[in-house]
């Protein structure tokens, strides 16, 4: 998210602490899921043994599977009214109108994200349920980031950049 945190700096003053905030709990919650789970260490190259919960007790294992869907839901309520708030700034500046092709594509996207997000987390909750809870943890932090980098890239840069280039 480097290069939104730097094209955020160009919101005025009351904006930028809106998104700066939100980004800060998206990424904290990235972290949170990253170290959930202690059999799941991503700073490592996954193998046949990188996901084996075996040896954490009964417990942990429970614990684990148990946080799961409040990580489900946390994702999807931050994103949301993370886009509300991203929306509500967009349709701000003078030149957006609900009917500009831009504003009309970056909330389509926000759609599809949220979209993904709750295929997602129905998905990981089927397999925190038959497989390694692991590797449900760190296929979802993966896609997460992935899908947040991507919108980032995509949409959220660009049109922040342009709302400085419009006076």
């Amino acid at each position: 998210m480097l290069v939104h945190n730097y094209a955020i700096n160009k919101l005025t003053p009351a904006d930028y602490l809106v998104i700066k905030k939100e980004h800060k709990l998206l990424e904290k919650y990235l972290i949170d899921l990253r170290d959930a789970c202690a059999c799941c260490h991503l700073d490592k190259v996954p193998d046949e043994d990188f996901f084996d919960c075996q040896p954490c007790v009964h417990e942990k294992q429970a614990s684990c599977q148990g946080r799961l869907p409040s990580f489900l839901f946390h994702i999807t309520d931050l994103a949301r009214k993370h886009f509300e708030h991203e929306e509500t700034i967009m349709l701000s500046r003078p030149h957006v109108t609900e009917d500009y092709e831009y504003f009309r594509t970056h909330r389509q996207a926000h759609v599809d994200i949220m979209q993904k997000l709750q295929s997602l987390a129905d998905k990981c909750l089927v397999l925190g349920n038959t497989g390694s809870i692991a590797k449900v943890y760190c296929h979802f932090y993966e896609e997460i980031s992935s899908i947040f980098e991507q919108h980032d890239r995509l949409f959220d840069d660009p049109f922040i950049v342009s709302t400085k280039a419009v006076v």
